[in-house]
């Protein structure tokens, strides 16, 4: 039996240290798809110069990128946006000869759209993967960005369509007019090491986020509330461990500074594998996204949370996540505004936690391995694209 061949397009960068997370999400994505009898391959950039479509196991074939970008010249970025898709969907269509494409989903264009137009032309079953929805808050402000978001607003009023459905965290029935799964974010637990509780003989506290630090991630709440805490001269020290670059570091190193908490807060850049693990083995409690409402979400399906949960390290959110229900006893919410965190009663609430499930990593990486991960989160996604084919096969018989 022949197997369905599924290409997933991600333009971004997997050379680039902030898409770490996103490129193992779809490696992972992928996977499950092997497991369900498809052939699935990857297409996305490896540096500024090169696109790569590979598969689990080996490299299939590279493509150069010929255009380079001049901020000077509009038409550079035009010639190099349509070479891309050009090779999306020679890709596409001749040289991986897919039924399936999956996009993770940026914004819309006149490049997108023609691309759909020609995989609906060659029978292409087309879906979006939609991270964050609704996105328009997020986009920097600048005129360039600006642009990009007319140019979006005019042309995804098409979509509807030219896409199969779409998929994304959020409850809404339809996007674009596309009807919508709703699916939250999974996680492969045996990538993920559980955390080695350390000995805690001073009676200190480490806290530690792990993000592509940006505004909406609120890290600076952290910061101020360790001020505010430092303040009323406490007998416990708390010391702060921010993993990850981003834009918003940069705010957040001046704030720092501002409020003289050098000695408490640890920048400690990108890090990943066997680094990662060892700053976390050494930290109490993780933070995810603080800021969500920033960009006017009040709902969250963070990668980061299911990872936190599969260490084993209990963690704080400003956002409703469905995956953590209110009786979660490891995850402890603050408002969603941008008040200091209380770091006093986060205190409270681990201390609190310790003693009522002195078990708790065990307890949180079973919760994971049963509710978190990708085969669960897909398994909606693969049974649509089932129905469709059903459907396909039907009409072809009529």
């Amino acid at each position: 039996m022949n197997k369905n061949r599924l290409l997933y397009v991600a333009l971004i960068d997997k050379s680039d240290p902030r898409f770490v997370g996103v490129i193992k999400k779809v490696e992972s994505i992928l996977r499950v798809f092997n497991k369900y009898n498809y052939e699935a391959a990857i297409l996305c950039f490896n540096t500024n110069k090169r696109m790569e479509l590979y598969n689990s196991e080996q490299v299939l074939q590279s493509f150069r990128i010929t255009h380079t970008v001049s901020m000077k010249s509009p038409l550079s970025r035009y010639k190099r946006k349509k070479e891309i898709f050009d090779i999306v969907y020679n890709v596409a269509t001749r040289v991986y000869r897919s039924d399936i494409v999956i996009f993770r989903y940026t914004m819309t264009d006149h490049f997108f759209i023609h691309v759909l137009d020609e995989f609906n032309h060659f029978g292409i079953f087309t879906i979006l993967d939609i991270p964050t929805y609704p996105y328009d808050k997020e986009l920097k402000k600048s005129l360039y960005w600006l642009t990009k978001s007319c140019i979006d607003r005019f042309y995804r009023r098409s979509l509807r369509r030219r896409v199969n459905f779409v998929y994304s965290p959020s409850n809404e029935p339809y996007i674009f007019g596309i009807q919508n799964i709703q699916t939250t974010n999974g996680i492969d637990c045996s990538s993920i090491k559980i955390q080695r509780p350390r000995e805690r003989k001073f009676g200190d506290l480490h806290f530690v986020s792990v993000a592509n630090v940006s505004f909406w991630h609120g890290y600076d709440r952290i910061i101020r509330g360790m001020c505010e805490y430092y303040k009323s001269n406490p007998s416990k020290p708390v010391y702060y461990h921010c993993v990850g670059e981003g834009d918003a570091l940069p705010e957040l190193k001046k704030l720092v500074n501002e409020l003289d908490l050098n000695s408490y807060v640890i920048f400690h850049g990108t890090k990943t594998g066997e680094e990662l693990d060892k700053v976390v083995d050494e930290c109490d409690i993780a933070f995810g996204s603080l800021g969500n409402h920033r960009k006017g979400l009040y709902a969250d399906s963070a990668l980061k949370n299911r990872e936190y949960c599969a260490r084993g390290i209990p963690f704080v959110i400003a956002s409703e996540d469905q995956d953590f229900p209110e009786t979660f006893p490891f995850v402890y919410r603050i408002p969603k505004d941008d008040t200091p965190v209380d770091i006093n009663q986060v205190i409270k609430w681990y201390e609190s936690l310790v003693k009522e499930h002195p078990n708790y990593s065990m307890e949180m990486r079973k919760y994971a391995e049963e509710n978190l991960s990708w085969d669960a989160k897909m398994r909606p996604v693969i049974e649509k694209i089932k129905e469709l084919a059903r459907e396909k096969e039907r009409k072809s018989y009529t």
